[in-house]
């Protein structure tokens, strides 16, 4: 197998890549209440933004969303919100104008789902939307390094009238390329915290809840190029092997359909 060719330095990955991705990410959340988080929280998970050419995209996982569907057929009280402004959360599920939101595609293989964002860009503050299609996510080599950015759920914390959330990002390296499917070691890589992403006893690893995070390829100048979103935490404890699974963003059209794996992607 190669080795790394380039390991990107922590000042600079501080003072030039965080600050164009974090932007680029946020939280979701499954609630029954947005009057009182504690204790009404079920889950959460991350996303990433897009912009296709013609569309603004929200992108996750389609495990995440079809479990807030399951649970809504349960209990019509549960909501999916974020908080794009990290104070006011935003009920996803439903429109402004009382509708509610649909996919406009998702693929259980992929595991992956898009979202129309046009109805929420009023909320925004500070967003970026990563442009996908240049071509440039086709320079992703096996064992470059790439970053990923989420909300691990053992970093929120629940109150009575807040919720809060903690957004830690990640270095790996690419270890395989398969189709639309990339496979990112971060057995030995840590998060910008020095907090190693697998740790014997800890039954809160580091990376659950970040499902549906933007995952970029880290150039040798720093300007990260979107690749693709973090599907599955692989993690095989006895080896102490830790992976992740990411979707290729190439398989999101302009449109924001999906195109299957064993199809023909740009």
């Amino acid at each position: 197998m190669a080795k790394p060719q380039f390991f990107p330095k922590i000042k600079a990955v501080e003072e030039i890549l965080l600050p164009q991705i974090k932007p680029s990410c946020g939280p979701l959340f499954l609630t029954t209440s947005l009057e009182r988080a504690k204790g009404n929280v079920a889950d959460s998970a991350s996303f990433g933004l897009i912009y296709t050419g013609k569309k603004t995209l929200l992108v996750t996982c389609y495990h995440v969303w079809n479990d807030f569907v399951a649970r809504r057929e349960k209990n019509p009280d549960f909501k999916l919100c974020t908080c794009l402004d990290q104070k006011t959360p935003i009920e996803l599920c439903t429109l402004f104008d009382g509708t509610k939101l649909r996919p406009i595609d998702q693929n259980k293989e992929l595991d992956i789902a898009t979202f129309d964002f046009t109805p929420f860009l009023s909320a925004c503050t500070d967003q970026h939307f990563f442009r996908i299609g240049t071509g440039e996510e086709n320079q992703l080599k096996e064992q470059d390094p790439v970053a990923i950015i989420g909300y691990p759920g053992k970093h929120r914390s629940e109150w009575d009238d807040g919720i809060k959330y903690g957004r830690v990002p990640y270095l790996g390296f690419a270890a395989s390329i398969s189709g639309h499917k990339i496979m990112v070691d971060f057995t030995r890589m840590m998060s910008q915290q020095r907090e190693l992403t697998i740790k014997k006893g800890d039954d809160k690893n580091a990376l659950g809840g970040v499902s549906g995070g933007p995952c970029f390829l880290v150039k040798r100048d720093y300007e990260p190029v979107l690749i693709g979103f973090v599907t599955e935490h692989i993690n095989f404890s006895m080896a102490e092997v830790n992976f992740l699974q990411i979707t290729s963003s190439k398989c999101i059209d302009e449109n924001g359909k999906i195109t299957p794996s064993d199809s023909f992607c740009r």
